[in-house]
C-alpha cells in the first residue's frame, strides 16, 4: 500500500467537496463509468437498522482506472488522465477533465473507497483507493492483487453517511432527475443502462418531444460562436431547467429557463464552446455583471419562446381536429369573415387552457365538454372581459349540478337563462335602492315628476310582477282623460315629458300610472291606474275621495267593458292620517282593500310604500335566497345609474 498526497491547502479541496445537491456527487461517478465506457452501471443505496442511510454504492463495468494512472488521477489537482483523451475506446467524447469531481463524493459521506479492476496483459487485476474527509489531501492506494474472470469497473462505496439526503433517498425523483441530466448523453450513445436502487435512468421513458435549434453566439470580441439548443418535452411535471452544457452535452451550470410555457414540461440544453469559455472565467457567478452571459441566456430564451409558440399553435390544431371530431366543438363552419375568424382562435385558445389545466377535462363526459365550450363561445360573444369569472364559476361547479345545467341547455338557451337572472338581480338591486330613493338622502334631491316617477313607470313590477307585461294603451288614456277633472287636474301628462303650467314653468304634481296587461282567458285583460301622491301629502279623506269618484266614474262609463275588463285602481303615499287608516280596515278584505264591486271588476287599494316594498321584498326573496345574492343600496344605486342616469341628480351618477 501507497500513500498519495496533494500539494494543495486542506481548505481548498473541502471547498471541492462542498456539493449544494448531493445527487451530483452521485452524477460525478456515474460520468466517471460512462467515460470508462461503461455499458451498465447501478447506484444502490444500503440502510441501517434504524432506517439510517449508511452506504452509496455505484458499480460500472467500465474499463476501470489503471493503477499506474492513480498518481495522476488522485495526486494532482487538475491535469485529469482524460485532458489528453478526444475519443474513448468505444468512441465516445470524455467528459470529466477537470479532475476535480472525485472531491464531490466527501460532500455525501466522510470516507470514500474506490475498488478498480482493470485489465493488464491479459489479466483482470484488482485494488483499492481509499480516502476520508479529514485528510482530503490524502489517499491510500492499495496492492493490486489478480481477480478471476474478466469482469472489469470500478465500484465505489460512500459511507460514514451523517444524514439521509432526500435528494438520493428519494429513488423516483432521484432517477428522473439524472434522467434529465444525462438525456443528451443517453440520447447521443443509446444502449448504455444505468440503474438508480433498480429504477431505470431513462429519458425516452417520459420524454414526449425532442427539437434541436442551431443558434449563433457572440462572444466578448463580438465574434459570432456556433451553438445548438436542444429542448426535451417530458410526459410528465418535472422541475424546468436550462442547462448550460460544453460542446459534447456535459452540463456545466444549471439556470431556470425564465419564459411562460404553460402546460408544457421541459429541460433545455443549450452547448457551445463559448459556454466553456465563460465558465472557466467564472463568468455565470456573476452574471449580472457579464454582459456576454447576458447574452447567452438571452439568445436561449427567444429561442425557446419561439419553440413554444409552435408547439402551442400545434397543439391546438390536433386539439380542435380531435373536438371536431368528438362533435363537441361549438362552430361548425368555416369562418366567413375576419370577426368570426379571430373569435374563433381566440376560443382555441381558451379551449386549449381548459383543456390543459381542469383536472379531468380529458376523461370527463361529451356532454360536459360541450357544456363548457358553449359557455366560452357565449362569454367571447357577448363580453370577453367576464370570460374568466365565468369559467371559474363552471369549473367549481360540482359534478351534479355541472349535469344539471346541461339538461337545462338541452331545453332552453344559455342567454335565456341569463336574461332571466339578469331580471331578477336588477329587480333586487332596485329593491335595495328604494329606501335612498323615497326615505333617504335621494328624497329631498330627486324631482319626482321629472325623475322619481320616470323611474317608476318602468319598474311597475313593483305593484305585482304580473304589471310588468303591461303596455301603453291610448284608448286607456284616451278613458281616463275623460274623468281627469276629478282629480282637480286638467290633464293626464304623458310619461315621456315633463309637468309645466301655462308659462312653461315645472310644478310638481301628482302622478298617475296606468296599464293594461291580459289576463288568462283570451280577450280579457285589466287595467292598473296607480295615483301617486306627492310624499309631502298625508293621505287622508279628500285624496280617498277623490280615487273612489274617479273609479267610480270610470267604471260607468260606456266604454268600460264589465265583462270582459278589470280595474284595479291604487293611491299610493308616504303616510296616512287616522281617517285613512280607520277606511283601509274593512272587515273580511286585506288592509288597504277599501272597495270592491259585486262582481269584482272594479277593486280600489290605498297603500304606503313602505308596504309595497315590503311585499315586493318578501317576494323575492325566495330568489335572493337561492341565489345567494348580497343586496346593498350601494348595488341599488349603481343599478340606477347604469339604468336610468338621466333621472338622477347629477352629483349622485358617479362612484360615491
Amino acid at each position: 500500500m501507497i500513500s498519495i498526497e496533494l500539494q494543495v491547502a486542506q481548505d481548498h479541496i473541502e471547498s471541492l467537496a462542498k456539493v449544494r445537491n448531493p445527487l451530483l456527487a452521485v452524477e460525478e461517478l456515474i460520468w466517471n463509468g460512462l467515460d470508462a465506457d461503461a455499458s451498465k452501471i447501478e447506484v444502490d443505496l444500503e440502510f441501517g437498522k434504524l432506517g439510517g442511510l449508511e452506504r452509496v454504492v455505484v458499480r460500472d463495468d467500465g474499463t476501470g482506472i489503471p493503477r499506474p494512472l492513480c498518481d495522476r488521477a488522485f495526486g494532482k489537482l487538475g491535469g485529469s488522465p482524460k485532458l489528453d483523451v478526444r475519443r474513448t475506446p468505444a468512441g465516445r467524447v470524455p467528459h470529466g477533465k477537470s479532475g476535480k469531481g472525485r472531491f464531490r463524493a466527501f460532500g455525501v459521506g466522510g470516507t470514500v473507497t474506490w475498488i478498480s479492476r482493470y485489465g493488464a496483459n491479459g489479466v483482470v487485476k484488482q485494488f483499492t483507493i481509499r480516502g476520508v474527509r479529514a485528510v482530503l489531501r490524502r489517499f491510500e492506494i492499495g496492492d493490486e492483487t489478480d481477480t478471476l474472470g474478466d469482469e472489469t469497473g470500478v465500484e465505489v462505496r460512500i459511507e460514514d453517511i451523517e444524514q439521509n439526503f432526500a435528494a438520493l433517498t428519494d429513488a423516483q425523483a432521484a432517477a428522473a432527475e439524472l434522467s434529465r441530466r444525462l438525456a443528451l448523453y443517453l440520447k447521443q450513445y443509446p444502449g448504455i443502462r444505468i440503474l438508480y436502487e433498480g429504477r431505470p435512468v431513462d429519458p425516452s421513458i417520459d420524454e414526449d418531444l425532442t427539437a434541436n435549434y442551431d443558434l449563433t453566439l457572440i462572444d466578448n470580441e463580438g465574434q459570432p460562436v456556433p451553438a445548438e439548443l436542444t429542448v426535451i418535452e417530458w410526459k410528465r411535471p418535472t422541475e424546468r431547467s436550462l442547462y448550460l452544457c460544453d460542446e459534447s452535452g456535459f452540463t456545466l451550470d444549471e439556470r431556470a429557463p425564465g419564459i411562460q410555457a404553460p402546460g408544457f414540461h421541459f429541460t433545455a440544453y443549450l452547448k457551445s464552446t463559448l459556454i466553456t469559455r465563460l465558465v472557466e472565467e467564472n463568468a455565470f457567478a456573476v452574471e449580472e455583471m457579464h454582459p456576454v452571459v447576458e447574452s447567452v441566456l438571452e439568445s436561449a430564451k427567444d429561442a425557446l419562446r419561439r419553440h413554444f409558440r409552435s408547439r402551442e399553435a400545434t397543439r391546438a390544431s390536433d386539439l380542435v381536429r380531435q373536438w371536431q371530431e368528438d362533435r363537441i366543438y361549438p362552430y361548425e363552419t368555416a369562418a366567413v369573415d375576419p370577426i368570426t375568424q379571430a373569435e374563433k382562435e381566440v376560443f382555441n385558445v381558451c379551449a386549449v387552457k381548459v383543456h390543459e389545466y381542469l383536472p379531468g377535462f380529458e376523461k370527463s363526459e361529451a356532454q360536459n365538454k360541450r357544456l363548457t365550450f358553449r359557455l366560452i363561445r357565449e362569454a367571447l360573444e357577448s363580453n370577453p372581459r367576464s370570460l374568466q369569472t365565468i369559467l371559474q364559476q363552471l369549473l367549481d361547479l360540482p359534478q351534479d349540478q355541472q349535469n344539471d345545467l346541461a339538461a337545462i341547455l338541452e331545453r332552453t338557451t344559455l342567454a335565456s337563462i341569463i336574461n332571466a337572472a339578469k331580471t331578477i338581480v336588477a329587480r333586487l338591486d332596485f329593491l335595495g335602492s328604494l329606501d335612498s330613493l323615497l326615505f333617504g338622502d335621494l328624497k329631498t334631491k330627486l324631482l319626482e315628476r321629472q325623475q322619481l316617477h320616470r323611474i317608476l313607470v318602468q319598474e311597475l313590477w313593483l305593484f305585482g310582477d304580473q304589471y310588468s307585461l303591461g303596455i301603453d294603451d291610448q284608448s286607456l288614456k284616451s278613458l281616463l282623460d275623460v274623468h281627469i277633472e276629478i282629480l282637480e287636474r286638467t290633464i293626464l301628462a304623458p310619461d315621456n315629458q315633463p309637468v309645466t303650467d301655462l308659462e312653461g314653468k315645472d310644478r310638481i304634481v301628482d302622478m298617475m300610472l296606468h296599464r293594461r296587461y291580459p289576463q288568462f282567458l283570451p280577450g280579457t285583460f285589466e287595467h292598473l291606474v296607480v295615483e301617486l301622491k306627492r310624499p309631502s301629502c298625508t293621505i287622508g279623506q279628500k285624496e280617498i275621495g277623490q280615487i273612489e269618484r274617479y273609479a267610480f266614474a270610470v267604471a260607468d262609463d260606456e266604454r268600460f267593458d264589465k265583462s270582459r275588463t278589470r280595474w284595479t285602481f291604487l293611491l299610493l303615499g308616504n303616510d296616512l292620517d287616522k281617517f285613512a287608516e280607520n277606511k283601509c280596515r274593512v272587515h273580511g278584505r286585506e288592509f288597504g282593500h277599501i272597495h270592491q264591486s259585486e262582481e269584482g271588476s272594479v277593486n280600489i287599494f290605498v297603500r304606503k310604500w313602505a308596504t309595497i316594498i315590503e311585499h315586493a321584498k318578501w317576494r323575492y326573496e325566495f330568489f335572493r335566497d337561492k341565489l345567494e345574492l348580497q343586496v346593498s343600496s350601494a348595488d341599488g344605486l349603481q343599478y340606477l345609474r347604469s339604468r336610468y342616469p338621466e333621472f338622477l341628480p347629477t352629483d349622485h351618477t358617479s362612484e360615491p
